[in-house]
């Protein structure tokens, strides 16, 4: 029987893989070999295939599509930063929400998840001490539609394949 591994545990290496770049951080060769050791374990959403789970490549991805959201983080940033992350739920979902209004062909789970990971990553750049993996995944594991949009394209690793769908 195969290990797998629970959507937070998934969300939490994703978060991790995500602070790799920066100071005080995993390192990248650090996570690269966990990142390998994870390449086995399969995330299988609804009627999919199985699909191995890359947190690296995962976040790539991610930062790739939280590029298309280019809001002004510093204030949001500052707060989550002041409060030392406890408005960065709060945060990502004002941010989310305006986003969609903009953008009404936008889905909500996706701009969630996006916004997410672009603050997360802007705090890191900020104040990586209190970029821990814990604001990403407590967001993101406190919203069981996002996990839902996730399984509904097939897992985080289809989501690179629906870049092009969506898009504001």
């Amino acid at each position: 029987m195969k290990d797998s591994m629970t959507f937070e545990e998934q969300v939490e290496q994703i978060a991790e893989a995500l602070l790799a770049d920066f100071p005080g951080q995993t390192s990248q060769t650090e996570f690269r070999g966990l990142s390998n050791q994870c390449a086995s374990v399969c995330l299988q959403g609804e009627g999919s295939a199985a699909s191995p789970f890359d947190p690296a490549a995962i976040a790539n991805t991610l930062r790739h599509l939280g590029d298309q959201f280019n809001a002004d983080f510093e204030r949001p940033a500052q707060e989550v930063i002041e409060a030392e992350g406890r408005k960065f739920k709060e945060n990502v979902e004002t941010l989310s929400k305006t986003w969609t209004i903009q953008n009404p062909e936008l889905e909500y789970e996706k701009a969630f998840l996006l916004v997410a990971v672009k603050l997360f990553i802007y705090i890191a750049k900020k104040a990586h001490d209190v970029a821990q993996p814990r604001l990403l995944t407590e967001a993101i594991n406190a919203a069981p539609e996002v996990q839902h949009y996730v399984e509904r394209q097939g897992g985080w690793e289809n989501l690179e394949n629906r870049r092009g769908q969506n898009n504001p």
